[in-house]
């Protein structure tokens, strides 16, 4: 009779590492796909930081309303 609990024991022990690696294999696919995302947000931060630098030369370039006003 020990050996159906062992039997019983055995297989909820298999069933558990199943479990574990099924676990462990999603986190390590989404763990990738978060690193990719992470990278292609911090390229598109560089270009939103070039743009803004650009944006900030062309409105030095523009004069502003006022002083075309006041001539």
């Amino acid at each position: 009779m020990a050996w159906v609990v062992g039997l019983v024991w055995g297989i909820a022990v298999l069933i558990g590492l199943a479990v574990l690696g099924l676990c462990a294999w999603d986190l390590a696919g989404k763990v990738g796909r978060l690193r990719t995302d992470v990278s292609r947000l911090l390229t598109l931060q560089d270009r939103l930081s070039d743009l803004q630098a650009q944006i900030a030369d062309a409105q030095q370039r523009v004069p502003s309303p006022h002083s075309i006003v006041g001539r």
